[in-house]
């Protein structure tokens, strides 16, 4: 385990004695996954998975004097050409500390598995559930690409660790090439976890004899190049590794690029790669428009617990990292300067979806509250709800009670959207709660046979 940005979340709940029987934490689960692909033969490519899990984040049980945890992983590889999983793997990550103030509950567990496989076009799925209370899980699943190099100069894909030293012990989890390499997929560095940043790369079919510049950078969401570094090097062999170090305790809290570059003599790129991550210094203050200093102002009589709830509300618009990143902020002056970002983001609008600002926003959330609560869920936390946040209110809702064969559905139209876009959501629990099965709109859930969850 190492130590990282994290800090606990938890209520002592059940108690008995003067103990507490059970640790819950008030935040939800997170699962942090980061990859990086290497050659491997002719045939096949090397794929590493980096996992990240924080304790204190986990569901805890008193047992013969200590608090036991248990999160379980499932993680699943499948073959897009096929169908079918060439990985699904199941394992356990056991957790035990001695109570509340145990530092192991502000620390992250890392883990990693490797795979040689194919080329191809896969999906890459990972799942963990909190064995204490399985309704608390997050997941993950993305594209992945696997492809051969070829003959001429490459490199492989960045991993950006907490640590890269000299080692020899070949059994452990993170050695390759004569070196630890401790992955850090939480992908947030900052001068509170990791002011020093390690980026690993391996390199393939070099000319030994010739020398190499070697540059990277870190890049804004603006463009703008905040860090860079040279060197020249000739490695004499045709396959090597590259290791780099950047102290990032100065730079500004973002959303930054990482960006690697290898150039021949000429000057011209043989090779390049780059990976998003994340920065956090609050000691460092940045210089907000006007705009952020107005979301700042609205968020100044705010606690840390009321600012949590507003940015789990606002998630639809934030991206997974911008969740995981979150995660990690305890303090109220933390969570403030975040959000005052991220509601300027917004209002300029970002991810796709047009600008809107933080009253509006709010606003949607609580008249979702108010329209589409079902059982114990909130109405900014059903499908219909998100919808409504989202995209604003529909131009035309076509609504259809329940009959003999038929369950209760809803169709919502947005003419403005697309050219015309439709939601279809169905009541298939029986609770009121009505789950979005299918939509035109690029980018959500589409399926053209939507209709047989009517019967």
């Amino acid at each position: 385990m190492k130590k990282v940005y994290g800090v606990l979340f938890l209520l002592m709940l059940s108690c008995s004695g003067g103990w507490a029987q059970r640790l819950v934490p008030s935040s939800a689960l997170v699962l942090n996954l980061d990859y990086a692909r290497f050659r491997n033969n002719d045939s096949t490519a090397y794929l590493e998975l980096y996992y990240g899990f924080y304790p204190g984040l986990v569901c805890y049980e008193l047992r013969d004097g200590r608090y036991a945890g248990l999160l379980k992983v499932i993680t699943g590889i499948k073959n897009n050409a096929t169908g079918s999983y060439v990985v699904h793997t199941r394992s356990n990550v056991p957790l035990s500390v001695s109570d509340t103030s145990d530092r192991a509950l502000r620390s992250t567990v890392i883990s990693q598995a490797g795979y040689a496989l194919p080329f191809g076009e896969y999906t890459l799925e990972a799942l963990v559930i909190d064995s204490l209370d399985p309704g608390r899980r997050d997941s993950i699943s993305l594209p992945l690409s696997l492809k051969e190099y070829g003959p001429v100069a490459a490199a492989s894909d960045l991993e950006l660790c907490s640590s890269v030293k000299s080692s020899d012990k070949k059994g452990d989890l993170f050695y390759k090439n004569s070196l630890e390499v401790m992955p850090n997929p939480t992908l947030v560095f900052g001068a509170g976890s990791y002011p020093m940043m390690f980026n690993y790369a391996e390199m393939y079919n070099l000319d030994p004899d010739q020398t190499y510049a070697v540059k990277t950078q870190i890049v804004g969401t603006d463009g703008k190049v905040v860090k860079e570094a040279s060197k020249n090097r000739r490695y004499g062999v045709k396959n090597a590794v590259e290791v780099g170090t950047t102290n990032v305790a100065s730079i500004p809290s973002g959303k930054y690029r990482f960006k690697f570059i290898l150039s021949d003599t000429e000057g011209t790129a043989v090779a390049e790669n780059e990976k998003t991550f994340f920065i956090y210094n609050p000691h460092l203050k940045t210089t907000h428009a006007r705009s952020s200093s107005i979301s700042a102002a609205e968020l100044a009589g705010l606690s840390a617990e009321e600012l949590e709830k507003e940015f789990r509300e606002a998630q639809y618009l934030a991206s997974d990292q911008e969740v995981k990143m979150f995660s990690q902020i305890t303090s109220a002056e933390g969570r403030r300067e975040f959000l005052a970002k991220f509601w300027t983001e917004v209002e300029t609008g970002r991810m796709g979806h047009p600008g809107i600002s933080r009253t509006a926003y709010l606003q949607r959330v609580t008249a979702a509250n108010q329209r589409f609560h079902a059982l114990s869920r909130q109405g900014w936390n059903t499908d219909r709800g998100r919808v409504f946040i989202i995209y604003g209110e529909p131009d035309e809702i076509e609504r259809y009670p329940s009959s003999v064969d038929i369950k209760p559905y809803e169709v919502w139209h947005y003419y403005s959207i697309e050219n015309g876009v439709e939601f279809d959501f169905v009541e298939r629990s029986g609770f009121g709660d009505y789950i979005l099965v299918n939509s035109t709109k690029r980018g959500e859930l589409r399926d053209d046979q939507w209709q047989r969850y009517l019967q």
